[in-house]
């Protein structure tokens, strides 16, 4: 599976493709800060994890 994350990489090759326009990483990464993006720490997650088992787990006495 493929890394999901928008990197400013891949920011600026999308800028690229979309509006035939060049930028640099650095410079896709201030557009971003101009336009109120931020970085962001991806949630990562099992493809197969069992909500209610997660849930009950929370909820079991002695847990903090």
């Amino acid at each position: 599976m493929e890394d999901q994350t928008w990197t400013a990489a891949r920011v600026a090759t999308l800028i690229g493709q979309k509006f035939h326009v060049s930028y640099r990483v650095s410079g896709a990464t201030r557009l971003m800060h101009r336009l109120g993006f931020g970085p962001q720490m991806p949630v990562r997650r099992v493809a197969e994890r069992d909500e209610q088992a997660v849930e009950r787990g929370r909820r079991r006495p002695g847990r903090r």
